[in-house]
């Protein structure tokens, strides 16, 4: 079988700081693991930076594997790359272009899941500098509204007052020129749900816990800092506990809600959804579809490792699942 990996590296910045390209370059180290996985499997395998040399020559390949990302130094969002493989009618990975529109709007998929009747933290949007009032109890968190990866999340993006919230969402205005979301924090466990497959034949994998161990009065979130960068004492203090420690009802609770969460947005493939646990309330913070898959600490891969699977696993599991969405998959293409 003849599969291109598609990702998207960007080469300059239009928007947030340099060391948001961090974030960038992890693409580049899973493209090349999932690479290696698919050979091992009897594959053809190229790999295509779609920034540099578009879709246009992708006719050629019997499926996509997709780790395109919108990225700060492109223009070329999740969604439109998506909508784009569509067109060309050859099978690929993970969700499609309306789903990914849908996860990567923090706004859209907050009202989604109200609409469902899924908790999540109450939330508010600035668009503009004018009027940064709330009737929200402090603590608040502040985000980008279109970014993921941690971006524009740091240890500061926890206010207590309306100084600091002014302040925050300014902030995000101007480095990342787009709305801030502005949502209640929620201080309890966060709980990562590995979604794999589609339909009734989706299952969720072992969950994760996100354990904080830094000092008291530290923020206990995902910062960019606690994601990206491992000389920094966020990372170091923020680490993945799989199986995550939690009774049967409580992890059923957890399962189910996650599981509805990807239906509601449209998720295929692998997903995953993180989620608080607040005494006994579970609220959804956000539904990522086309989740990281780095062989190297990656929530979802971990979570897959609890569950018996191999890297190797993970990423032809994955090109399987896709595979046995298409109505009719060619007699030459090998999928075993």
């Amino acid at each position: 079988m003849n599969i291109a990996i598609i990702y998207n590296l960007s080469e300059g910045l239009r928007k947030g700081t340099e060391l948001d390209k961090l974030a960038d370059v992890e693409v580049l180290d899973t493209a090349q693991a999932v690479r290696r996985a698919l050979i091992r499997h009897g594959n053809e395998v190229s790999t295509v930076n779609v920034c540099k040399n578009g879709l246009a020559d992708l006719k050629s390949f019997d499926a996509i594997f997709n780790l395109a990302e919108s990225t700060l130094g492109s223009d070329a969002t999740e969604d439109a790359i998506a909508q784009k493989l569509e067109a060309l009618a050859i099978p690929f990975t993970g969700s499609n272009a309306e789903a990914l529109r849908r996860c990567a709007d923090k706004e859209l998929t907050k009202q989604l899941l109200i609409g469902a009747g899924i908790p999540t933290p109450n939330f508010q949007v600035f668009r503009g500098q004018t009027e940064i009032r709330t009737e929200m109890a402090y603590p608040l968190i502040v985000k980008p509204v279109h970014e993921d990866g941690s971006i524009g999340i740091t240890e500061d993006s926890i206010v207590c007052d309306r100084a600091g919230l002014e302040r925050k969402v300014a902030e995000i205005l101007r480095v990342y020129r787009e709305p801030a979301l502005v949502e209640e924090y929620i201080d309890g466990r966060e709980i990562n749900a590995a979604v794999l497959g589609n339909g009734i034949r989706a299952s969720v994998l072992p969950l994760s816990e996100i354990v904080f161990t830094m000092s008291a009065g530290q923020p206990r979130i995902v910062s960019f800092n606690a994601k990206w960068r491992d000389d920094t004492d966020a990372y170091k203090n923020t680490n993945n506990s799989c199986p995550a420690a939690l009774d049967a009802e409580t992890t059923a609770a957890i399962s189910e809600l996650a599981a509805r969460a990807c239906r509601i947005m449209g998720c295929r493939d692998y997903a995953r959804v993180d989620i608080r646990v607040k005494e006994t309330q579970l609220y959804v913070l956000e539904v990522n579809p086309n989740p990281c898959i780095n062989p190297v600490g990656a929530g979802f891969v971990v979570s897959a490792q609890a569950a018996g699977f191999s890297y190797d696993d993970v990423v032809n599991t994955v090109m399987q699942t896709a595979l046995a969405r298409m109505p009719v998959i060619p007699q030459e293409i090998s999928v075993g």
